[in-house]
């Protein structure tokens, strides 16, 4: 392999991006024998052709953006009704939930069903509906609609969540990683979902084993922030989370 070609390199480094691999700047000069600034140029070109994302001292596999919110409906991971049965125990015995968009925390909405005086409060106009076809008391938070997200977003939509006392706040995930934390696509809807969390005693996401290690564009929470995690990844994978001090619940 002729590593003194910038092309052989990157695909080398691409493939390494690929398996999930978090590529370290200065051991990748030592093991290439090319200099750091050699290896900072791969990472910017890897970058700009959409294969990595650049993070202090090296890169990771970038988060894939999410599909507008009717496609994943219709297109849903197999992982999501265990994930969602596991994160419905977590439901019991709370008057009040908080509850993201997306098509995991969809999945547990679907589930729920009508207890003693609790209520659903929520910006996703598919989580509401979800929730009162099977006689869930839901309250709507309005504002402008993330087509992607399938949540409201906004100033009038944090405002509203700024007045909202909950127990829970379940969370979906772009990206969910240790050191970087649980990450959104979008600014805007990074910033509802900091709202959800402020207004919750505890926050508890949502996360397929594809999301664990990515980092989206936008820091939602940092790992200190949440509670709990319910995921189908098998223990090694979140061990780190674990010894964040973070409650993990195996799908």
């Amino acid at each position: 392999m002729d590593l003194n070609n910038p092309d052989v390199r990157r695909e080398a480094l691409r493939q390494r991006l690929t398996g999930g691999e978090q590529l370290v700047a200065v051991r990748i000069a030592e093991e290439f024998d090319v200099s750091l600034d050699t290896v900072r140029r791969d990472l910017i070109a890897l970058e700009e052709a959409g294969d990595a994302r650049r993070v202090r001292g090296g890169a990771i596999k970038p988060a894939v953006p999410a599909a507008p919110m009717e496609e994943r409906v219709a297109q849903s991971s197999p992982a999501l009704p265990g994930i969602a049965r596991t994160a419905r125990s977590l439901c019991k015995g709370q008057k009040t939930l908080i509850l993201d968009g997306g098509t995991t925390v969809l999945a547990l909405a679907r589930l729920l069903g009508p207890e003693n005086g609790q209520m659903v409060i929520t910006p996703s106009p598919w989580i509401a509906v979800a929730c009162r076809e099977n006689g869930v008391d839901v309250t709507l938070i309005g504002g402008q609609l993330s087509v992607r997200g399938g949540i409201c977003v906004g100033m009038d939509t944090e405002a509203q969540l700024a007045a909202v006392a909950g127990g829970l706040a379940i969370l979906g995930a772009c990206g969910l990683d240790d050191g970087f934390g649980l990450s959104s696509d979008d600014l805007l809807e990074a910033a509802v979902k900091r709202a959800m969390a402020r207004s919750a005693r505890e926050v508890v996401v949502l996360a397929d084993r594809r999301k664990i290690g990515l980092r989206a564009r936008y820091r939602t929470l940092e790992p200190p922030e949440i509670g709990h995690l319910v995921t189908d990844a098998p223990p090694e994978e979140v061990m780190a989370f674990r010894n964040a001090g973070i409650e993990i619940h195996h799908a």
